[in-house]
């Protein structure tokens, strides 16, 4: 059974509990809304709260989905609830000296409750009541753009209000909605239970970036000059190896030193791109220019060198 919070007046009080009991018209405090006793700090602040499933309460007064962990009083404490798909940071935290765990795509974040969780990704969160661990919830960040596969399943309570794509209806039902199609949803829901309402606006993309590689290449592909990169878009993501060492990307996308390359290009939404090509060793205008300039410093040394082998000879 739920209960609310209520705080009554002096008045409300003498009305609500006339008759048999004394009433103290100076509590301004919490009160059961059946017998109208004062309640306890602790029964005050879960009147507050609305369960939601088995494993999850929500807190009207701080706006925060709670977790309970074991059997104990522990708790964890989040601004999303489990199941959640969304754009802004979220805030985790714990009871105090509870171990909590948070992963994002299996890799252990250093410590998820000194600051919001805002990076892209999949987070799984998880606390340690003695010796085994318990898994409580799972949350998704995704950008303005992202290639989210399948579709948004409401959290457990929770309720499709409306749904459009590209700014005309779509189809969806009643706590799920299909995304397989490209372009900008915008999602509204709800939770009865709670009131609180909630909007997913992103666009879905899942086309990746197209590469291109200019250059004079040679019947196996191979290319005997520098290599522009093409295909990249604003905001994507670069990574490169020559022959098997990570190295810098150039910001004007001209390739120019010999070597095996791997290049994997991402874009926002999170798709990628790679390729694989050779740069063969070549002489451009740089390299004829030093190249020229080596051989006359070359010449001048062997011309000085001679001048003064006559010279001791003179002597």
């Amino acid at each position: 059974m739920r209960t609310k919070h209520i705080l009554l007046t002096a008045a409300a009080m003498c009305l609500l509990c006339a008759g048999t009991r004394a009433v103290d018209f100076t509590y301004t405090g919490a009160l059961d809304p059946e017998t109208g006793a004062p309640l306890s700090a602790s029964e005050a602040a879960a009147s507050s709260r609305v369960v939601l499933s088995d494993t999850m309460y929500y807190d009207s007064e701080s706006r925060l989905y709670v977790y309970p962990v074991g059997g104990g009083p522990s708790e964890v404490y989040a601004t999303v609830a489990d199941g959640m798909i969304v754009t802004e940071p979220v805030r985790v935290s714990a009871s105090e000296g509870l171990p909590l765990s948070v992963k994002r795509d299996g890799e252990e974040l250093d410590d998820p409750t000194a600051q919001e969780i805002a990076q892209i990704g999949q987070y799984i969160v998880s606390a340690r009541d003695g010796d085994t661990p318990q898994r409580l919830f799972t949350f998704r960040i995704v950008g303005t753009t992202t290639n989210l596969a399948g579709g948004y399943a409401m959290p457990e309570g929770f309720f499709i209000l409306s749904a459009e794509r590209d700014g005309g209806d779509t189809y969806f039902e009643r706590a799920f909605i299909g995304m397989e199609d490209e372009g900008n949803y915008h999602i509204e829901y709800i939770c009865p239970d709670t009131g609180r309402r909630y909007t997913l606006e992103t666009t879905v993309d899942r086309t990746p970036p197209e590469l291109t590689l200019e250059g004079r290449v040679d019947k196996k592909g191979r290319f005997h000059s520098a290599v522009r990169v093409g295909g990249l878009g604003e905001g994507d993501s670069v990574y490169m190896t020559r022959d098997g060492s990570s190295v810098r990307f150039p910001s004007d996308g001209v390739l120019t030193e010999s070597g095996v390359y791997t290049l994997e290009a991402f874009d926002s939404a999170g798709n990628g791109s790679s390729c694989h090509f050779t740069i063969l060793v070549y002489f451009d205008l740089n390299s004829l220019i030093f190249f020229a300039l080596g051989c006359f410093s070359l010449v001048g040394v062997a011309g000085y060198v001679i001048y003064k082998r006559k010279r001791l000879r003179v002597g």
